[in-house]
């Protein structure tokens, strides 16, 4: 049985609550020139900024991911005909606090006249159930391993190689869907909640077998 080793996969899950949510609020207009809806997007804009300070939204976690101005048109009766400039800002914000999510997405709506989507649950490098999916997989990989080897009538030696396999990541629990909202402003009693996710491990532990 010399040089003998045995191979096996582990895999683990381990439950956590996301610690950020992540919502893309959209500012447009439509206007007769192009520097008219860049105008009224600006005004809008300085609106999403005040409440975002409001909320206590800081700097670092809102970013603006996207400018654009275009010609729009319209086909009627077969032929183009030009309906006006569109101009969009695109901000992106990380909430830390769901509790703030529902304000957020009735002043932007209000105030802003923003469209809102959202949101994209995001769990942190740092999270403890990102450490603790991996001892749970390479504890798994270890008891497979004992089977594998008791049932040949032999034991399991030192470690050769660990190596983490792809196919682990981030899998969210059944939740309310995402949300997009736009010109009426919903109920004050709207709350968000991100529900649990799922941060999956999986790793290949080789081990040495000893008869």
């Amino acid at each position: 049985m010399a040089g003998a080793t045995v191979t096996a996969r582990g895999e683990a899950v381990a439950p956590t609550r996301p610690d950020e949510g992540i919502w893309t609020i959209e500012v447009s207009s439509l206007d007769a020139s192009p520097d008219q809806a860049l105008a009224t997007v600006a005004t809008q804009s300085k609106e999403l900024e005040a409440l975002l300070g409001e909320l206590g939204v800081q700097t670092q976690k809102r970013s603006t991911t996207g400018v654009t101005v275009r010609e729009e048109h319209d086909w009627e009766g077969g032929r183009q005909t030009h309906r006006g400039y569109r101009a969009q800002n695109l901000v992106t914000v990380r909430l830390a606090d769901p509790a703030i999510a529902g304000r957020l997405i009735e002043g932007a709506i209000a105030r802003a006249k923003a469209s809102v989507r959202g949101p994209t649950w995001w769990i942190a490098p740092e999270n403890q159930a990102r450490l603790e999916a991996c001892r749970q997989a390479a504890v798994e990989a270890k008891r497979k391993a004992e089977a594998y080897a008791d049932a040949l009538g032999l034991h399991l030696g030192e470690v050769a190689e660990i190596r983490e396999s792809v196919g682990g990541g981030i899998e969210p629990r059944p939740v309310a869907g995402p949300i997009a909202l736009r010109a009426a402003a919903p109920e004050p009693s709207l709350e968000v909640d991100p529900g649990e996710l799922e941060v999956k491990a999986q790793v290949d532990v080789t081990f040495h077998l000893e008869g």
